[in-house]
C-alpha cells in the first residue's frame, strides 16, 4: 500500500475486501477467465445487473442464462421463450412498473440480439473486440456501446469487473464504486484506488466490493468492521 495512505484508510480498505471481497461475478458463480465463454457471461451480467442497482435477482438470472447458453452462439440460437423462462428464475429482481413476464421477454429479446451481434461481428469472442481496439480502453468502451443493450451503465459494470483479465482497463471504478469510497474516505478516483496496491486484481475486487456496498447500504458495518479490527 502508498505509505501516504493514513492507518484509518489502510483499516477501512481491508474492512471493505474481508466484508464483500467479490465482485458480482463471483458472488453467483461466473468464472472470471479470459476466455469466449467467461467474457460473454460478464457482458450477459453487465446488461441484466446494471440498470437494476446489481440486485441479486438479476445477478442469478445471467448466471442461469450463461448456465444454460455458455457461448454467444449459443445464446443467439436460442428462442426468446425459452431465454425469457431462465429469466423467470430470479423473477423478484425484475420488479419494475411494467409487468414482469413482459420485462423478462424484453430482456430475453435484448440478450439474443446482444449475442447475435456479438457472434457476426466479433465471431462470438470479445477478446477480439479487445484485439481490434488496440488494447486502448477507450476505444474498447466504443465498440462494446455498439452493442446491444449495452449503455454507459451496462459498460462501466463490465469493465469493472474485467479489468481484472483486460490490464489495460485499470485502475478502473464506476460511479457505484466511487461513491462509497468517498463515503468511506477511501478517495475520489480510481487512481485513488490504485494506491492500495495489489494491481489490477486487488482493484477489481475493491471496487467491485465498493459498488456492492453502495448498493446495499452497508457503509455504516464497513466503519464498524473498521473500528473494531
Amino acid at each position: 500500500m502508498d505509505d501516504t495512505l493514513s492507518e484509518e484508510q489502510k483499516v477501512t480498505a481491508r474492512a471493505v475486501l474481508g466484508r464483500e471481497g467479490r465482485g458480482f461475478a463471483e458472488e453467483i458463480g461466473l468464472g472470471r477467465t479470459n476466455n469466449p465463454a467467461s467474457l460473454f457471461g460478464l457482458l450477459v451480467a453487465a446488461v441484466l445487473v446494471a440498470p437494476r442497482g446489481e440486485a441479486a435477482g438479476p445477478a442469478r438470472a445471467a448466471h442461469e442464462v450463461t448456465n444454460r447458453w455458455h457461448t454467444a452462439g449459443d445464446l443467439a440460437a436460442a428462442s426468446e421463450q425459452d431465454v425469457a423462462k431462465e429469466l423467470g428464475a430470479a423473477v423478484e429482481g425484475f420488479d419494475r412498473d411494467d409487468d414482469r413476464d413482459d420485462s423478462a421477454s424484453d430482456d430475453a429479446g435484448t440478450l439474443i440480439a446482444l449475442a447475435a451481434t456479438l457472434s457476426e461481428t466479433w465471431g462470438g469472442d470479445l477478446r477480439t473486440l479487445r484485439e481490434e481496439a488496440g488494447q486502448d480502453p477507450a476505444r474498447e468502451r466504443a465498440l462494446l456501446l455498439d452493442l446491444p443493450g449495452v449503455d454507459e451503465r451496462v459498460a462501466d459494470v463490465f469493465l469493472r469487473e474485467v479489468q481484472v483479465l483486460w490490464e489495460e482497463v485499470s485502475p478502473f471504478a464506476d460511479d457505484r464504486a466511487l461513491r462509497a469510497a468517498s463515503a468511506l474516505g477511501l478517495g475520489e478516483s480510481a487512481d485513488d484506488l490504485a494506491r492500495y496496491g495489489g494491481g489490477a486484481e486487488k482493484i477489481g475486487r475493491l471496487a467491485g466490493a465498493l459498488a456492492r456496498i453502495e448498493v446495499e447500504g452497508s457503509h455504516d458495518e464497513v466503519r464498524r468492521a473498521a473500528a473494531s479490527a
